[in-house]
């Protein structure tokens, strides 16, 4: 009898180590995390009434939506949110909606599946499941990726998006707040109030400013902004147009610290907005270890930011308007997609067709002198494109890609030409996938 008593002891206690073990590794096993959540910026300011903010909404509703001007925060206080969260993560750069359904899409390839679709159900089996789409500008764009079940945070400058829930709105730091940020990063006694004001009390703006002051002193800073013409804005940018004069200044500084880093920025300017993996930056080169300084010199003046897992560098689009306002007007435009060009030219990932896109949007809009001599490399990118879509058995993608890019070449080149019928023989092969040994194959 004694003996039975100590055995059922026994197995209770081995039943009670395995279930605390199982809940231990269930609660600090790695959770999917897939798209560039950006990790917390240098000197970052804890907005704990805002993090509350989103979590009582998320107590009321799947839906949260933070509601306003580029540049109040939004994005890193969702991104704070989330780096919390114990539960799967998607995080979308919705800016451009075909980044959508390529956020599903790697989702579903992390767990085996196919399609953006089964990408979708997968998160929405997950319990406390998050999507974030950031930025995004067309809520009926999102209207058929919006999940079921999942938790849904947007951030962005459109009030047409309360329409997908609660609305929380972010605004810059409070007068006091601004002017102590300023003084605090700049590490100077400063005007700090003067700058705070001018800057509309926004945190990426007086990041920019406070690095820029670190060096020149608030009163060289205040007396070399004139106000830029405003560029075209987009909803909710209704800033002051110091903003781009601080970026520029900023920009500046650190190319006056580092010549790699304006090469750089500009570089990561005219790729695709969701982001640039670091390997690629490095093809920037020939220095991996000087292109990495380039970039800590970007990330410390606010001009750049990395993912949490440290691999994918992004650029604020407000950042990113006043870099190409600046190429424009000084007319440089092309010589950075040539650039781009030769970055691009190695790259074997299904991230060439984001950078490819981005690329034509800039091609487009060079002058026909430029346009010209740019027309062959920038087609065969986008050729490119559709094969390593093909290769990594995006079909969909690819077959959706592949009919932009035969219409592309039909547009621009004479008929009969040689490389349109490179572009139909690409669409083909999406709409004909090869065989699996044969994928791996890129025509260039």
């Amino acid at each position: 009898m004694g003996t039975m008593i100590v055995l059922g002891g026994a197995v209770a206690v081995i039943a009670l180590v395995t279930a605390v073990a199982l809940l231990w590794l269930r609660r600090n096993r790695p959770r999917p995390v897939v798209g560039p959540v950006p990790r917390e910026p240098l000197a970052a300011v804890r907005r704990d009434d805002l993090l509350a903010k989103i979590d009582e909404t998320f107590r009321a509703g799947r839906s949260c939506v933070l509601l306003g001007r580029g540049g109040a925060g939004k994005t890193h206080a969702a991104a704070a949110f989330v780096r919390e969260a114990r539960s799967p993560v998607l995080w979308v750069a919705a800016a451009d909606p075909a980044n959508t359904a390529r956020a599903y899409a790697e989702l579903a390839r992390q767990q085996g599946l196919a399609g953006p679709e089964a990408g979708l159900a997968w998160l929405d089996g997950r319990d406390g499941a998050i999507v974030v789409f950031d930025g995004p500008t067309d809520p009926d764009a999102l209207t058929r990726w919006l999940p079921a079940r999942a938790r849904v945070l947007v951030t962005t400058t459109v009030p047409d998006f309360e329409i997908l829930g609660a609305t929380v709105a972010v605004t810059g730091f409070d007068p006091a707040t601004a002017a102590a940020f300023v003084q605090t990063r700049s590490g100077r006694d400063a005007d700090a109030a003067a700058v705070a004001r001018e800057l509309g009390y926004l945190p990426l703006a007086l990041a920019q400013a406070a690095g820029v002051i670190r060096v020149s002193g608030s009163t060289e800073y205040l007396d070399r902004l004139p106000g830029t013409p405003l560029l075209e804005r987009e909803p909710g940018e209704d800033h002051s147009p110091w903003v781009e004069d601080t970026t520029l200044a900023a920009l500046r500084t650190a190319g006056a610290r580092d010549g790699r880093a304006l090469v750089v920025a500009e570089l990561l300017a005219v790729l695709a907005p969701r982001g640039v993996r670091r390997a690629l930056v490095h093809r920037a080169g020939p220095d991996p270890v000087a292109v990495d300084a380039a970039l800590s010199g970007l990330e410390g003046a606010s001009l750049a930011e990395f993912d949490v897992s440290g691999e994918v560098v992004t650029m604020h689009r407000l950042t990113r308007r006043a870099v190409l306002g600046r190429l424009h007007a000084e007319d440089r435009l092309a010589e950075v997609l040539d650039r781009a060009f030769a970055v691009l030219d190695g790259e074997e990932t299904a991230d060439l067709a984001d950078h490819a896109a981005a690329l034509w949007r800039h091609f487009r809009a060079l002058p026909s002198v430029s346009a010209g001599p740019r027309l062959g490399p920038i087609l065969r990118l986008r050729r490119r494109s559709v094969e390593l879509l093909v290769a990594e058995s995006a079909f969909a993608q690819a077959r959706g890609l592949g009919r932009e890019v035969l219409a592309d070449h039909e547009a621009y080149l004479p008929a009969g030409h040689e490389d349109t019928a490179l572009a139909a023989e690409s669409l083909d092969r999406a709409a004909h996938p090869p065989a699996p040994a044969q994928r791996r194959r890129v025509r260039r």
